[in-house]
């Protein structure tokens, strides 16, 4: 089979050559590839992204930090802003998959394909990141956990694409970590992964809390709901037993060859737990277990 191959230089031209039948865009391949070697996918024509320089490139600005959907996880991971400002994202981005997928991945393909064991849309849930999407319609911002509604299922329409993250800035009072329960090799999908973003005040209290998790439902799970029991306390023994207790409720793993449901969900406890903790110092362990 014979595909035809298109690399515009604007985001209104990969919007247009997008309303034709039959036409994805091609961001890093990473999956794309896979997909389409194991016959699931069988486009008439790729539209590269490669092209669009306004796609590309980190900066930052008085309360943001903004990353073009272009850039690679290897870039990321490299970036000396984000590893200023987020280290555990920057450790995250590091610990994705192998160097051929750092090398080749990017931001913008990795939240495109919706899903829910990857690692980034669960860090930047937990940092309160969005995403600007562009289509025939104009722009539009969406959370990072409004990028999907299913597993592999975006809720981006076929001509919409990410044109960039937006990340807010955190003042030294905020931490935030990033936890992979990961028993397998460690380039393998996470059992269990976990995103915090916790604010203490100078006693030690919890004044904020942002937590979402990976591989333990449809989506990625935001643990907000959990987290309410979080605020205005140490992180006592007590307090996060009941934390773990309310994450238990709040996720809907499935079983597969990493662990029954049951096992993921107290996992899921566990893990979060130990990313609260791990806000002590900013961190990242991939082999949490």
């Amino acid at each position: 089979m014979t595909v035809e191959f298109s690399r515009p230089t604007s985001v209104s031209a990969v919007i247009e050559e997008l309303g034709d039948d039959d036409v994805l865009m091609l961001a890093g391949g990473v999956s794309l590839v896979l997909l389409m070697n194991a016959g699931f996918l069988r486009p008439r024509k790729l539209v590269s992204l490669a092209g669009v320089s306004e796609l590309h490139g980190v900066s930052t600005d008085t309360d943001v930090l903004t990353v073009g959907a272009m850039c690679t996880h290897a870039e990321l991971a490299a970036d000396p802003r984000i590893g200023a400002i987020y280290p555990a994202a920057a450790a995250m981005f590091s610990g994705i998959g192998n160097v051929r997928v750092r090398s080749w991945g990017t931001l913008g393909g990795n939240l495109a394909h919706a899903d829910p064991a990857q690692d980034p849309p669960v860090m930047l849930t937990a940092l309160d990141a969005r995403a600007d999407v562009v289509g025939p319609g104009g722009q539009r911002e969406l959370a990072i956990d409004e990028l999907a509604d299913g597993p592999l299922s975006p809720t981006l329409e076929p001509d919409e694409i990410v044109t960039r993250v937006r990340i807010p800035l955190i003042g030294e009072e905020v931490t935030s970590s990033y936890v992979k329960f990961l028993p397998g090799t460690k380039d393998d999908y996470a059992t269990v992964s976990v995103g915090a973003r916790i604010e203490f005040d100078d006693a030690g209290r919890i004044t904020g809390a942002r937590l979402a998790a990976g591989s333990v439902g449809p989506t990625v799970v935001p643990l907000t709901r959990a987290c309410e029991s979080l605020i205005g306390q140490h992180p006592a023994p007590d307090v996060m037993q009941a934390f773990q207790e309310a994450v238990r409720d709040l996720v809907a793993p499935q079983s597969d060859r990493r662990g029954s449901a049951d096992y993921k969900r107290e996992m899921a406890g566990v893990v979060a737990v130990r990313a609260v903790h791990a806000c002590g110092g900013e961190t990242i362990d991939r082999t949490a277990g």
